[in-house]
């Protein structure tokens, strides 16, 4: 974790704005924090500078197709989410709790369906949209229980952007020293500072180590005619009949 005060500072001292030890201005505290805010808000459009997974209970009330979900003025109170890893619905009356996957919705896929206030006992599929008018998101249901249930959202979770110098920014290990250099490397421009030559190196290779263990891996396939069969064969080389296993 580190104080944005004290991310600042490194970041003005290394380019030269202040010497080591030296405190920087008001002003040049206010044009840093307001890059410091734009660089966190930059990073939580890239998915690989989210390291942790939410877990969000939602409370879905019965005859409901629509809920507004962020930081504020929501239905559901929470980070409003840029990508929806899994949303669930609880089985009613499961103990322990069941949870069963609800299919996603692009696009395409939300605008043909033709009846979407159609109803049921439970959903099939959700249809997430962000808002450039405000800062909520608005999940949709389809079809629409009848019934209230027990949600759960997985989403990626981006680094909260900082309000004040005296806050704290938290990260897994490898993201404080991004904050700096990234930092820095946004300041050198409205402080007229010439660009250190090692900072450019240091910066994508912060962020690139910051994002690294975010990176998932894709799962390896195996092609079906690989697989072993119930089924029998002959091989016409040996003259050999079988009756199961690899052909």
């Amino acid at each position: 974790m580190a104080l944005v005060s004290s991310i600042i500072t490194d970041a003005l001292t290394e380019i030269g704005v202040i010497s080591q030890g030296e405190a920087p201005t008001a002003a040049e505290t206010t044009i840093a924090l307001l890059r410091l805010q734009n660089q966190i808000d930059a990073w939580a459009a890239d998915r690989l500078t989210l390291a942790v997974q939410s877990r969000t209970s939602i409370t879905w009330p019965a005859s409901t197709s629509t809920q507004t979900i962020g930081p504020s003025g929501a239905n559901i109170t929470a980070q409003r989410p840029v990508w929806i890893n899994t949303l669930n619905y609880v089985i009613p009356g499961s103990s322990p709790e069941v949870e069963v996957v609800i299919g996603p919705m692009d696009e395409d896929s939300y605008a043909a369906q033709s009846i979407k206030a159609l109803s049921s006992q439970l959903p099939l599929n959700y249809f997430y949209q962000t808002s450039l008018s405000t800062i909520l998101g608005t999940l949709f249901l389809w079809p629409q229980p009848d019934q209230e249930l027990t949600l759960y959202l997985y989403a990626p979770q981006a680094v909260t952007v900082p309000a004040a110098i005296t806050d704290v920014l938290l990260g897994p290990p490898g993201y404080q020293e991004a904050f700096m250099y990234q930092l820095a490397l946004r300041l050198c421009q409205p402080f007229g500072a010439p660009m250190p030559q090692m900072l450019p190196q240091m910066a994508a290779e912060s962020f690139a180590r910051m994002k690294r263990p975010n990176t998932t891996p894709g799962l390896l396939g195996v092609d079906t005619a690989l697989i072993p069969t119930t089924g029998g064969g002959y091989n016409i080389l040996t003259d050999v009949a079988s009756t199961g296993g690899n052909r």
